[in-house]
């Protein structure tokens, strides 16, 4: 069993008729990039990068009568191909999406005047992850309930009191990414904000110490800024903000991160991401 939703996240209710059976996730599909050398022997490994992973479903189809099938085909297409990407989930884990579209044709396989399945593949559109429908503000404000639509089983979720706090007002703290990758700002979802800095003189620069990724604002940051550092742009109360820092931004490690902020007194600084998962 499945759910679908529109590209605003609202649920897609499936019509009379038409039943959603089952969904298929497979395993990512790897591209390992290699070179060679003249005059030397092998290859040399450049590593890897992760380029697909196609979901398929399984739709039941139940009419009236042979003419009603009609109908009901055509509705099961509008369905599907009326949008330009859908977010599919499993029932059984509801708090994980993805992310698709369809590119490739179907046809309902009849096995009776009434009945059919149709079975078609789904293209994973932009990053191939399964992703987290809740974010951290939303632990922050409201905790985790497993009994939500946002959270459950299966998600790297832990029973620490610490792992729920993603608004931080000291200048030493750690943040608790669930997803089992790596999120880069520029790929994924990742919002950092920067209010209520007081005491900065010369400069602010917050540090990631697992991986040594960090930001610096390159002058004196005020109480009344606000600093949003929102995947590649960067704001000062709404202005862009970036010609003003070092042109770096932070990445997130899956697990614990640990970070440091510097050059000012103290800051809050706001998390708000998704967790993903290979």
């Amino acid at each position: 069993m499945f759910i679908v939703y529109d590209e605003n996240m609202n649920l897609k209710p499936f019509p009379n008729g038409m039943l959603p059976l089952d969904i298929y996730i497979p395993s990512m599909q790897r591209e390992r990039n290699t070179s060679s050398m003249d005059g030397s022997d092998g290859i040399i490994d450049k590593g890897y990068v992760f380029t697909t992973r196609p979901p398929s479903v399984d739709v039941g189809l139940i009419s009236q009568d042979t003419k009603d099938f009609r109908l009901l085909r055509d509705v099961a297409f509008n369905f599907f191909n009326n949008h330009d990407y859908l977010y599919v989930s499993e029932t059984h884990q509801k708090g994980k999406r993805y992310k698709v579209t369809i590119t490739e044709s179907f046809i309902p396989e009849r096995l009776t005047q009434e009945m059919a399945i149709a079975s078609f593949s789904l293209e994973m559109y932009e990053l191939p992850f399964a992703e987290s429908i809740g974010t951290t503000q939303d632990i922050q404000l409201n905790g985790i309930d497993t009994d939500s639509e946002l959270w459950g089983f299966g998600m790297g979720l832990i029973a620490d009191d610490e792992s729920l706090i993603y608004t931080h007002e000291t200048n030493e703290f750690r943040i608790y990414n669930a997803g089992n990758r790596p999120i880069h700002p520029f790929q994924q979802e990742l919002k950092i904000k920067v209010t209520n800095a007081i005491g900065s003189l010369n400069y602010l620069q917050l540090r990631n110490k697992t991986n040594n990724t960090l930001f610096k604002i390159n002058e004196a940051v005020t109480d009344s800024q606000v600093i949003i550092f929102d995947g590649p742009n960067v704001t000062s109360n709404g202005l862009q903000f970036l010609r003003t820092t070092n042109k770096q931004f932070i990445e997130l490690e899956p697990g614990w991160n640990d970070f440091e902020l510097t050059g000012a007194s103290r800051a809050r600084t706001e998390f708000d991401f998704r967790f993903y998962y290979a």
